[in-house]
């Protein structure tokens, strides 16, 4: 009997087809293998191998209709390598990366019957959008974790090719799908819930065995009361900084944010300053910075009395791959300066 055969999807940039300037190039296959595909196979032990590869730009696959029209190309695909299992990934905490892992994993589990299975950091976006759906492996944030996820990665593909039974995620390290089943236990649920508590007073490591989920509670902000007396403030996600970037603000996951001055000014030169964002095509930024801070737009309401003033000030981060906590000591940064000037309110642009 020959070995099982493995499908393996990955980005534009795994591919090495390029960066963000490719991130809408078709769908492209490969027998060689690219990637994470070249470091998996050592870990199935001669059992199984990734027979293709194929890749799309991260905005193709995110682009609806682009997707629908590949979708019978992929599914020959996989068909003529005669798959076991279908992979992708991992996208750590790239958003656009991870839900077209998802999209594509989804798409070949429900439509194909093959089994899939794709890695990502727990706040990836995607993970909400799929993880009903299919097995993904927690990884962490970036890709510098690329070594610490993909044996588990490997693991549970080759369980999923040879059809085995899936364990819990504790135990398999797949992200929770919300699902339960009922199994046999040698213990009682008294005596485990026990134990747990034991655990839980000693400060000690334990695992609930039903964890409840809870949606964090965002009370909105008070309305403008009259704008016309208003100070307004700009903030933007989309990494708009002076030329040359004086602060050295991170490209992605970010950890801190710029200010800068725009007193006496009555639009963003493009000249003078730039987008360093690591998550979007930045040249039509870089052609008018306005579009990231609306200065040009927000003089005009401010000389016609629409406003009061603008705030001589703006913020400045990136939000690509940026994680919760983070985002939020970023947030709470930028809110603490804006309050202690009195302003009244702000406008958050992002890309």
């Amino acid at each position: 009997m020959g070995r099982m055969r493995a499908v393996y999807y990955i980005n534009q940039f795994y591919a090495g087809l390029g960066g963000e300037e490719r991130a809408d190039i078709g769908l492209n296959v490969f027998n060689e293998k690219k990637g994470p595909a070249l470091a998996i196979e050592k870990y199935w032990n001669d059992e199984m191998e990734v027979v293709k590869v194929i890749s799309c730009g991260d905005n193709f696959v995110n682009n609806d209709e682009k997707f629908h029209s590949i979708l019978t190309d992929i599914s020959n695909v996989i068909k003529e390598a005669k798959a076991d299992v279908f992979i992708a990934g991992p996208a750590f905490n790239a958003g656009r990366y991870g839900v077209a892992c998802g999209k594509i994993c989804s798409y070949v589990k429900k439509e194909m019957g093959i089994p899939s299975v794709t890695a990502m950091y727990y706040e990836n976006p995607a993970v909400n959008m799929y993880e009903k759906d299919i097995y993904i492996i927690e990884s962490p944030e970036t890709a510098a974790g690329m070594r610490k996820v993909i044996p588990k990665l490997a693991n549970l593909a080759l369980k999923l090719a040879k059809r085995e039974k899936i364990g819990a995620s504790r135990i398999e390290g797949y992200l929770p799908t919300g699902h339960r089943y009922n199994e046999f236990h040698d213990k009682t649920g008294a005596q485990r819930v026990v134990e747990m508590l034991v655990k839980k007073l000693n400060n000690q490591k334990y695992t609930t065995e039903v964890p409840l989920r809870t949606l964090e509670q965002v009370s909105p902000a008070e309305p403008v009361k009259v704008l016309s007396e208003s100070t307004i403030a700009m903030i933007t996600t989309g990494g708009l900084v002076p030329k040359g970037n004086p602060d050295k603000l991170k490209q992605a996951f970010s950890v801190s944010y710029g200010k800068y001055n725009i007193e006496g000014m009555d639009s963003i030169h493009n000249g003078r300053y730039e987008s360093i964002h690591g998550g979007y095509d930045t040249t039509l930024v870089d052609e008018d910075p306005n579009r990231l801070i609306p200065l040009d737009e927000l003089r005009g309401l401010e000389k016609e009395g629409m406003i009061k003033k603008i705030y001589n000030h703006f913020f400045s981060t990136c939000g690509v791959g940026t994680n919760v906590e983070n985002s939020k000591k970023i947030g709470r940064g930028i809110v603490t300066e804006l309050l202690n000037e009195k302003v009244d309110a702000a406008i958050l642009s992002s890309t």
